[in-house]
């Protein structure tokens, strides 16, 4: 297993348009040390915040002055590095981001990363191409009315049609989607050269198809012309925080082989 170090990658969370975009959902981003801080305020209450996935160690004296000033009563942090967090935080049971990933290096040739994937994904993406089906590159719309239509079958909440639009704009040229026959598709978010698997959808059409597969494939294809160099599934089964519900999507991740990373979770601290 490969445990990331923060001269790696500096994760989605910490990116520019991903600030623009919880600002849009009503957070506030302060920026203490080139580490961005969401804080949500609770009016009268005071206000929570949540610190995600910044290398350790930070500057928490500066860190803990600028949450006071924001009337901050609770913080979350999800260090992106194993590293001792600041004093008075502790493990939580409950991360809000995945502490565990699985990642593809994209910088072989198509035909060599094709062939690092197992026997079945192999397969099934043949499989899919034989049926002659039809991609298409950033039908955003489309892809909403999809993925709303695939959560609705399994009983998943969707974000409303203005939250998704805002994140789309948030990463304008850094953002893009596939879909195949309007019956499976997903929607990928780049920050430094990394293409993330941020959400997909799948009719049961599709599966009996196998083009979630296909869906992967071609978006993997579109994430390297991009220039990408690693791509970042968003999270698997993680035994330390066992969710049963992954395991199933975590099986058809990791058909596609790469490397496991691991967080350290999530830290509490109460002020």
């Amino acid at each position: 297993m490969e445990n990331l170090t923060t001269s790696q990658i500096t994760d989605l969370r910490q990116s520019a348009p991903y600030a623009k975009y919880i600002q849009s959902m009503g957070w506030k981003v302060v920026t203490v040390d080139n580490t961005q801080v969401f804080i949500r305020s609770l009016g009268i209450l005071g206000a929570i915040a949540k610190i995600q996935r910044v290398g350790l160690p930070i500057n928490f004296s500066k860190m803990k002055t600028a949450l006071k000033k924001q009337r901050v009563w609770m913080t979350k942090l999800e260090p992106i590095n194993f590293h001792p967090v600041p004093q008075g935080f502790r493990q939580d049971k409950w991360p809000l981001l995945a502490s565990k990933t699985l990642r593809i290096d994209l910088t072989p040739s198509l035909a060599t990363i094709k062939n690092r994937f197992k026997k079945d994904a192999r397969y099934s993406i043949r499989k899919s191409q034989s049926a002659n089906s039809k991609s298409q590159l950033n039908n955003f719309d489309g892809f909403y009315q999809l993925w709303r239509k695939a959560n609705g079958i399994k009983k998943l909440w969707t974000p409303s049609k203005k939250q998704y639009g805002s994140l789309v704009d948030c990463f304008a040229n850094n953002c893009f989607c596939i879909t195949i026959d309007n019956l499976a598709g997903a929607l990928v978010l780049i920050h430094d050269r990394v293409a993330y698997y941020y959400y997909a959808a799948a009719l049961p059409e599709a599966k009996r198809k196998l083009l979630p597969y296909l869906v992967i494939w071609e978006c993997i294809k579109e994430a390297k012309k991009k220039g990408c160099t690693t791509w970042d599934w968003e999270g698997i089964f993680d035994t330390r925080w066992p969710n049963k519900g992954w395991q199933g999507f975590t099986h058809f991740k990791k058909s596609f082989g790469g490397y496991e990373v691991s967080f350290p979770g999530s830290f509490i601290k109460w002020f």
